[in-house]
Formats: structure tokens, sequence, C-alpha cells
């Protein structure tokens, strides 16, 4: 009986993990707003005091939406979060954002940055 209960509790820990990966992770992008989404991506990951808040010295301040559409309209974000050559690598000094973060800006983003 208690090989039966073993066995049947190994089965159990193997099936789970097969399950793991067959679950498939979303990332929703779809009519994401400055207001509903970017806003705290951005305060979080760009707009931090020693980065591109309001009342910093930087090229591109990102603090609320009027700075953040100004500094989209530079052109450099998407490139800039996607590490790519050319490009000064945001966040500077930090590791890569995740997949999903940087398809939420970059749908944002080619979306026309809706507030």
């Amino acid at each position: 009986m208690k090989l039966l209960f073993a066995m049947l509790v190994l089965i159990g820990f193997v099936a789970c993990g097969d399950d793991e990966d067959l679950v498939t992770m979303t990332c929703e992008t779809d009519g994401l707003t400055y207001n509903s989404v970017v806003a705290d991506i951005l305060n979080t990951s760009c707009a931090t005091s020693s980065c591109h808040a309001s009342n910093t010295n930087t090229t591109f301040p990102m603090g609320d939406y009027t700075e953040a559409f100004a500094a989209v309209g530079e052109g450099r974000i998407i490139g800039a979060i996607n590490h790519e050559s050319g490009f000064s690598q945001m966040p500077k000094g930090g590791t890569k954002l995740d997949d999903c973060t940087i398809d939420k800006l970059t749908s944002w983003i080619n979306d026309g940055a809706p507030e």
C-alpha cells in the first residue's frame, strides 16, 4: 500500500511538472494607454529620481504623459529598451526589461502613444 501511495505521489509530481511546460503565459498588448499601464512601467523603470524623472537633467524626462509623449517623438525608446546597437541601453546600468514589458511599451508607441 505504501509503495502504491509513493508511486501515485511521484506520478502527481511528474504530471504537474509537465503541466507547467504546457502553460503559455500571455502578454496583453492591445489597447494600452499611458494611464492604464504605461505610466506604471515608466515610473518604475525609467522616470526614477536618478534617470528620466521630470526634475532631472536628462535628455528625455518622462515623469508625466506630456514628457513621455515627447520622448516617444524622439524615436529612441524602442531601440534603447531592446538594447539595440547604436542606442544607449536602458535602463541605464540595469538589466534589460522583460519581454512582456518591452512588448507593452512597443505596442503603446506603435499605437500612437495614447494617453
